[in-house]
């Protein structure tokens, strides 16, 4: 994306937060080949006849790259979160155990719908949520 590239990714992981489908890139689902070529070939063909599609694209990707992933914003992020943590840990005296529950309140809140969204392999089938 910062190539000034259309960019097509993986939905699952950290791209299928990155890029917003159709403005800043395209997903694509790994275990939907079809799909994916489909998509490929309906970009392409989409540029032979606008020529200022390929172009609209890659100026999403960069500005999607400017308001959400810029080293700025990280290091301010960063700087916001340290901080909360510093004072939390100064005021509560945290232990390990108080710490590891923190961790396991925000992977709760955070991260448990988005693990379970990923689809696993088993014998062959895919399983999303632990259905098969």
């Amino acid at each position: 994306m910062t190539c000034v590239l259309p960019t097509f990714a993986t939905i699952h992981g950290g791209s299928g937060e990155i890029i917003v489908h159709g403005a800043s890139g395209f997903h694509i689902d790994p275990y939907q080949g079809d799909k994916a070529v489909e998509l490929l070939v309906s970009f392409f063909e989409k540029c032979k006849e606008d020529t200022a599609h390929w172009e609209k694209i890659s100026k999403g990707a960069i500005k999607r790259i400017e308001e959400k992933y810029t080293w700025k914003l990280y290091s301010e992020r960063l700087m916001t979160l340290s901080g909360v943590y510093g004072f939390w840990k100064y005021v509560s005296k945290l232990d390990r155990r108080e710490t590891k529950r923190y961790l396991e309140m925000f992977y709760a809140f955070k991260y448990r719908n988005l693990e379970q969204s990923i689809p696993i392999h088993l014998d062959g089938k895919v399983a999303v949520n632990g259905s098969k």
